[in-house]
């Protein structure tokens, strides 16, 4: 059998445990690049998304802008429909009515 001794026990103890602590190292420094990694990946995925939400919000936004102006064009016409149809109207009244309309189209017109 081989010479055994308290010296060959130590170095074999101590390289075991250098082994075992670099294996340690190692493994730490893998997870920390995957760590890094997935950092990366989860950032990317996230400016992207932010991206694409935020030209889907763009979007919607000038849809809505759109839709307002064309709803301001229509009511602006509409507005002027009711006018010349209020002024008809008032033309057929009789004269103290006729003031009284007037002062009332006054009045809302200062009004808005």
């Amino acid at each position: 059998m081989a010479d055994v001794n308290i010296d060959t026990i130590t170095d074999t103890l101590r390289d075991a445990i250098y082994v075992g602590i670099g294996a340690g190292v190692i493994g730490f420094q893998k997870l920390q690049v995957q760590r890094q990694e997935l950092t990366k990946a989860v950032t990317a995925q996230l400016d992207e998304a932010r991206g694409t939400a935020k030209g889907s919000l763009d979007s919607v936004s000038e849809l809505v802008e759109d839709r307002v102006k064309q709803i301001e064009e229509r009511l602006e016409g509409l507005e002027g429909r009711l006018e010349a149809l209020l002024a008809q109207i008032e033309d057929k009244l009789p004269e103290q009515a006729r003031d009284l309309v007037k002062q009332a189209r006054d009045l809302v017109a200062r009004a808005a």
